[in-house]
């Protein structure tokens, strides 16, 4: 049926047609909205949570405008940040962008302001220095309309190949965590190959489970997602929900291994080893290092033998499980130096944090006396 107006004047079909010209611009970029419009939008059916502590402005806006520039509009921005970068504050009023400030402690507590203050029935989480490919919103929304009963959903976060292809170390770096990302894992086989810089999950989740652990550092997203596991809840990552990452070099590389100590020292995250090989890893690298340290004091022959053992081993490992069959094969030894860089700021967090409970132990003693 043919919906008929009857315009009376000029004046009048001028302004229907200023009218369906508005309407026609909000269909098509419903995500960029004018300072004039009037009303209260619609429920988003994603809320994208972006923390930053607004040091990295070029990466963040690099994130933003490939958000802009989603296939799927129905969504909205939720910015969570230390310090406000001015220099976007353009970009942010002129785009559906709500923002918070958070002293951003932690990740996860920066995180969790922004599920409270999301709209949508899916939060998404995507990290400061990632871009998302311009599909990723939609085949994240279709995804969870094909299955159900999904709560969390993750995927690959690749190396940028211009970065990949000048950097020995990035295409090191990035090579080894990207090498198992090329097939979907449900569940248990999952919790650590979904990160939090390209994880999405269903919101009602954490009124069920709880929020984000805000006192640890760094391994807040896979504590998490053990908590889902143990809850019964389904997880599945899949290679089709993809995003660009710039990774940030062997000083991030120390910084979140420090970090990591309080979810490496858990017994339900040893249990999980078993499923997960990024973890099992984890603890192997820790085991031989320590195995290597004690033949030093028995045997520097001995010591060396084995430390020759072990990294020609695991350059022979890196490049079969990366399938690195041509001459980029020299760049490997470079996995030596991140994986040596990674077991130095986890000792040296372990330190830390020993001497931190110590630190609570006498002084809860000397209260109590």
């Amino acid at each position: 049926m043919i919906r008929v107006l009857s315009l009376k004047t000029n004046k009048d079909l001028l302004n229907a047609e200023k009218e369906k010209a508005v309407l026609r611009n909000e269909e098509f970029n419903r995500f960029c909205v004018s300072e004039k419009t009037v009303g209260k939008a619609a429920k988003p059916a994603i809320s994208v949570v972006l923390a930053t502590k607004g040091n990295k402005l070029v990466l963040l806006e690099r994130c933003i405008k490939s958000l802009q520039n989603q296939s799927f509009r129905d969504f909205e921005i939720v910015l969570i940040y230390k310090i406000f970068p001015e220099q976007l504050r353009g970009l942010f009023e002129t785009c559906n962008i709500v923002t918070f400030k958070e002293n951003l402690s932690t990740l996860g507590a920066a995180r969790n302001l922004g599920v409270k203050h999301a709209e949508g029935e899916l939060v998404a989480f995507i990290d400061d220095d990632a871009e998302a490919p311009e599909n990723w919103l939609q085949n994240i929304y279709s995804t969870f309309q094909q299955y159900p009963s999904l709560v969390c959903l993750g995927g690959p976060h690749f190396t940028p190949q211009e970065e990949s292809q000048k950097n020995p170390l990035r295409f090191v770096e990035g090579s080894f965590v990207e090498s198992h990302m090329q097939k979907t894992f449900l569940d248990r086989s999952a919790i650590g190959k979904i990160a939090g810089c390209n994880v999405t999950y269903k919101k009602v989740i954490f009124d069920k489970i709880g929020y984000l652990n805000e006192t640890w550092r760094s391994g807040e997203d896979w504590e998490f997602h053990r908590r889902l596991l143990e809850n019964g809840y389904n997880m599945r990552f899949d290679p089709q929900i993809s995003v660009w990452h710039h990774r940030q070099g062997l000083k991030h590389v120390f910084q979140n291994s420090s970090k990591m100590v309080p979810f490496y020292l858990s017994w339900k995250t040893f249990k999980y080893s078993k499923y997960e090989s990024l973890f099992a890893t984890y603890y192997l690298t820790s085991i031989l290092s320590i195995f290597l340290l004690i033949t030093l004091f028995i045997s520097p022959f001995i010591f060396v033998f084995f430390l020759l053992f072990v990294l020609l081993g695991y350059f022979v490992f890196t490049a079969i499980r990366t399938k690195t069959y041509n001459w980029r094969i020299i760049y490997y030894p470079l996995a030596i130096l991140i994986i040596l860089v990674r077991l130095i700021g986890f000792y040296f967090g372990l330190c830390k944090y020993i001497g931190f409970k110590l630190h609570n132990r006498l002084a809860a003693f000397s209260r109590r006396r």
